[in-house]
């Protein structure tokens, strides 16, 4: 049983604290009083503990970048949802609890930048599912065409807070890099044109290895996760391919 089955059938003997054990208390409200006595409460193990976080945090950060230019647009909303739909695949009743979170965290006292702390306390050995909510917080940015000033302000906050370096985070920028250049495919790698294909090898094989699904199960993370690393992947892999063409050619 997943937590989110845990949570929905019979309350949690387990309490997360800080902001997001503040947001997850007030989406469930009194259920964890109602729903189960303490003899009774199911818990977490370890890897529904993560999952939990991963959750509730990403929607939670979602909100409040969201929020960075004083308004939550449709465009926004429709990135979140496609995010959910299609990239999570959550079942009914697990969306509806993501749209809770998000509009909770709208009202929460806590800032972008508690949510993000909480979530690097917890993933601070796990850089590709850092380098993952940065990419989605970029991609609910320019949901709207309208990368304005706040939003890239947050982002440099989640990028210092993450300890994302400049050559990662313009890697991840690259994605929406809507032409079909090389320049794109150099970032995605952090090589350049200068750099020798031995060492351009090495770099691939070195993403490759952190964002290859069977990587990504047998390091625990949490299983939203997943479709994300997937694509990130098949990413990786057709920069390399353009590269190499590119280097066969000269």
């Amino acid at each position: 049983m997943s937590w989110t089955g845990k949570l929905f059938g019979g309350g949690l003997g387990f309490v997360l604290g800080g902001p997001i054990g503040a947001i997850i208390g007030a989406v469930v409200g009194n259920q964890f009083d109602r729903t189960a006595d303490n003899s009774s409460r199911q818990k977490l193990n370890q890897q529904e503990r993560l999952n939990m976080v991963f959750f509730t945090t990403t929607f939670s950060m979602l909100a409040k970048f969201a929020q960075a230019d004083g308004n939550v647009s449709r465009s926004e909303i429709d990135v979140v949802d496609s995010f959910v739909k299609n990239d999570l695949r959550l079942e009914s009743n697990t969306r509806q609890l993501a749209i809770n979170i998000f509009d909770q965290a709208k009202k929460s006292n806590s800032s972008f930048e508690d949510f993000a702390r909480q979530f690097y306390t917890h993933f601070r050995n796990e850089k590709t599912l850092l380098i993952s909510m940065i990419d989605l917080l970029i991609k609910v940015a320019i949901a709207d065409s309208n990368f304005d000033q706040k939003e890239r302000k947050y982002l440099k906050k989640a990028k210092k807070i993450f300890s994302i370096s400049d050559s990662e985070y313009e890697s991840i920028l690259a994605r929406y890099n809507q032409t079909d250049s090389l320049d794109k495919y150099f970032k995605i790698l952090e090589v350049s044109p200068d750099t020798s294909m031995e060492e351009i090898k090495r770099q691939y094989k070195k993403k490759a290895k952190d964002f290859h699904p069977d990587n990504v199960i047998g390091k625990g993370l949490p299983d939203e996760y997943r479709e994300f690393a997937q694509n990130k992947f098949k990413e990786i892999q057709k920069a390399y391919q353009k590269i190499k063409e590119y280097k066969k050619e000269y």
